[in-house]
């Protein structure tokens, strides 16, 4: 219990990934993923892409969410080289840029399972991006080079069996469902931006890497970052007002909770001292009554489920024999069984079910399915008709909805 409360304590609500394609000059395409953290699940929010000015990338962020970027495009070198290759950071510096001087350049090492992945970048390159986020108000937890992040979710976009994956303007050269290489396409050379399922969230692939970099940041899982001590300390600092301001929240609401708990006892015990002076026998008579209106009202709701004592069909047998007519590409979401009357039980305020009917929610892929599953069902013996009550499309998962009503033979 108390490690929940410290875990709950630490970790960021709401996140959001920035990724930075740079292009010539100062020109740039942002694209950005909004995660949300509950508990240990992690959500994808909203995306977006295309984004060309820091401005934007600002309207994306809500007051007081902090950002974790990374960086591709020109002026950023990767190279990846054997694990047994690594050395000091000026031999790493030298086996990418062998004139290069370590005080003008970042270094970034990304250890992937069959090699490690070099990149390099000028420190001015990176300091003036992060000045002009500041400029924006943005908060900024970490920093890294490359799309590096997407390794987390090798199972879901790198088949074992593939040489090479390419999302948005990213091509990766992978073996056996790793990355061994790296290449940033040109625009005109791009994929057209399809959808990607990851661990059951739908995103456009340009938003991949955004994606997976917040979703390693408010994970807490260690992801390769640029080591800029601005940074670090600017990140450090939002941790602990964040850890200070929900400890705060928390104890109010404990002392909150406790001084209604108590005030819930002393009322309790003042009724119990105050009803001491009436009547026991007219106290213990009502509470009957109201066992014995109850037990009337639930003999009343199972009588109206079926016209025998016993019914004709099982409810289980029902549901086992309808579901194993259900055909692939269609989904059941809800099953009922003699199914509530909410007109009827609002009227006459207590539960009213609609005896020998069976109401069914789900989806399908197309209408096709649909009829040619309403036709098995009606051929089940226990089953009168079948008639479809609403049928939708859903746009966002690019399926059909659709509720069916069944009538069952007395």
């Amino acid at each position: 219990m108390i490690a929940a409360i410290g875990a709950y304590l630490r970790h960021i609500p709401q996140l959001v990934g920035v990724e930075l394609l740079l292009a010539d000059g100062e020109t740039f395409v942002a694209n950005t993923a909004v995660v949300k953290r509950t508990g240990t699940t992690v959500h994808f929010v909203r995306g977006e892409y295309g984004l060309a000015s820091f401005g934007a990338v600002k309207e994306q962020v809500q007051d007081g969410m902090p950002i974790v970027l990374i960086i591709s495009g020109k002026g950023i070198i990767h190279r990846a080289i054997a694990k047994g290759q690594r050395a000091m950071e000026g031999g790493l510096l030298k086996q990418v840029l062998p004139n290069a001087k370590p005080d003008d350049f970042y270094l970034q090492h990304t250890e992937l399972e069959t090699c490690t992945m070099l990149s390099v970048v000028r420190r001015k390159l990176v300091d003036d991006l992060i000045a002009q986020l500041a400029a924006q108000g943005l908060v900024l937890l970490g920093a890294g080079l490359g799309p590096f992040a997407m390794q987390l979710f090798s199972e879901y976009l790198f088949p074992v069996d593939s040489e090479g994956c390419v999302l948005g303007r990213h091509r990766l050269a992978l073996h056996q469902g790793t990355i061994i290489g790296y290449e940033l396409l040109p625009l005109e050379a791009a994929a057209r931006g399809k959808r990607v399922d990851m661990a059951g969230e739908q995103l456009n692939e340009w938003v991949v890497p955004a994606f997976a970099a917040a979703f390693a940041e408010i994970s807490d899982i260690p992801f390769a970052q640029l080591p800029i001590q601005a940074v670090q300390e600017k990140a450090a600092d939002y941790r602990q007002q964040g850890l200070f301001r929900r400890s705060g929240a928390a104890l109010m609401a404990f002392f909150l909770v406790l001084l209604l708990g108590n005030a819930f006892f002393f009322m309790h015990y003042s009724d119990n001292v105050a009803g001491f002076a009436g009547s026991d026998a007219l106290a213990i008579q009502q509470e009957i009554d109201v066992l014995r209106q109850q037990a009337a009202e639930r003999e009343t709701l199972l009588e109206g489920l079926w016209y025998a004592d016993v019914p004709r069909w099982r409810m289980a047998y029902m549901a086992d024999r309808i579901a194993a007519t259900l055909p692939d590409g269609m989904l059941l979401n809800e099953m009922a069984i003699y199914p509530r009357d909410e007109g009827l039980s609002r009227k006459q305020r207590r539960p009213v079910h609609t005896p020998s009917a069976i109401r069914i929610k789900g989806t399908c892929g197309d209408m096709p399915t649909l009829n040619g599953w309403i036709k098995q069902v009606r051929g089940l013996p226990f089953c009168e008709t079948v008639e479809i009550d609403e049928y939708g499309f859903d746009g966002r998962e690019e399926v059909g909805t659709f509720v069916l009503s069944l009538t069952l033979n007395p």
